[in-house]
């Protein structure tokens, strides 16, 4: 389960600012200094999505290029979440990307509150986009959820009392609970790595919710489907790449072989998969040492 999580923005006029931290348990010793932001700042100077690994914290994050009148003030702004061991980064991928886009607002104007004012705002969009999506999609959970919407709207226009009422008939024929069934489908297909049944359930989980007036939740779940629908290609690709290092290497062409490895790293980090990346990483890096050794071992011998 994550712990918090933290937003750094990124000005034209200086390097990094700390927009706010949350910690669920209220307190932490953790925070950005400037070691760890350049560190986050040259990952994610390569990837929109970034697992670091630190002495007692691992931060999954994403950076978040600004649109509009932000730019003139700001580039990007970077999210990360606090997360323990146990916890998969691929199931956060697009509770991340929601969660920055849902600080863009420009009702929100957080680049002119005080860390204070953002932080209180932070609490709020963690507990709607960063808490685990399993959570948020129990029956229950849905239901009050809807109940919360269909008061908004006993208070508008007719169109919208007429929309509320369809509402609590939709709740009562438990429409709300096909998608929990449907995301849970989509969650067993992953496990399976069966991906095509994995996006047709999470789109289809997406279209109930966007029905039910969940636009959130909706939004989420269809990123998650599009996801899924691209994971076959990057897999197949990243297996081509890495049977061609291990041709290499069979062939001594070292080069080749740590290129090829440094490539199906970069394919992992697009997938999610960190262990992946980490092991492609840790393989190109060894293979390029010993490149650079044989080559000067070579240059030294014949010189």
């Amino acid at each position: 389960m994550p712990t918090g999580c933290f937003v750094v923005l990124l000005p034209t006029d200086s390097d990094y600012k700390i927009l706010g931290y949350y910690f669920k348990e209220g307190k932490s010793r953790f925070e950005i200094t400037n070691d760890l932001f350049l560190r986050l700042n040259l990952d994610h100077s390569k990837n929109d999505y970034n697992l670091l690994k630190l002495k007692e914290d691992r931060i999954f994050s994403y950076i978040h290029k600004l649109k509009g009148k932000l730019v003139r003030r700001a580039s990007a702004i970077i999210i990360g979440l606090l997360m323990s061991e146990e916890d998969k980064p691929e199931k956060f991928r697009s509770s991340l990307k929601e969660a920055v886009e849902a600080l863009e607002m420009p009702s929100l104007n957080i680049l002119n509150k005080t860390q204070e004012e953002f932080e209180s705002i932070l609490k709020d969009i963690y507990f709607e986009h960063l808490e685990p999506l399993i959570d948020i999609l129990q029956p229950e959970a849905l239901k009050n959820n809807i109940i919360d919407i269909t008061k908004l709207m006993l208070s508008g226009d007719k169109k919208e009392r007429k929309i509320a009422q369809q509402l609590v008939e939709k709740i009562e024929n438990d429409e709300h609970a096909k998608i929990s069934d449907l995301y849970k489908t989509a969650e067993s297909a992953i496990k399976s790595l069966e991906y095509e049944k994995a996006a047709k359930s999470y789109l289809k989980a997406a279209e109930v919710a966007k029905e039910l007036y969940l636009t959130d939740i909706a939004a989420s779940l269809k990123e998650k489907g599009d996801f899924s629908q691209q994971i076959p290609e990057f897999s197949k690709e990243r297996e081509r790449i890495v049977q061609e290092a291990r041709n290499a290497l069979r062939n001594e062409d070292f080069h080749t072989a740590y290129t090829s490895y440094r490539k199906a790293s970069e394919i992992s980090k697009k997938l999610v998969q960190f262990d992946k990346e980490e092991e492609f990483r840790l393989k190109s890096k060894a293979l390029e040492d010993f490149y650079k050794i044989d080559q000067k071992y070579k240059q030294e011998k014949f010189s």
